[in-house]
């Protein structure tokens, strides 16, 4: 069986504001206001999907939620 290329690679870096719009998304339907440039990013990372104009997690995703990890952009 091959390894997927997400499993492999380690989460990409996050902000503390995307990562908490990230969290923001695992809500549902209740989900708040979420910057465009979050939504956007969050997508092309494979992390959300954008349906009928609201976003969904992917698997990625809820697993980056699950884990909690939050990683700083500053280096």
């Amino acid at each position: 069986m091959k390894d997927s290329k997400a499993a492999r690679d380690p989460p990409a870096l996050l902000s503390n504001e995307e990562f908490a719009s990230l969290r923001e998304v695992s809500k549902g339907d209740a989900q708040g206001y979420i910057p465009q440039a979050h939504w956007e990013r969050l997508v092309a990372l494979g992390y959300a999907l954008r349906r009928l104009g609201s976003l969904q997690l992917t698997e990625s995703g809820k697993r980056r939620v699950a884990a909690g990890i939050v990683q700083s952009d500053s280096n």
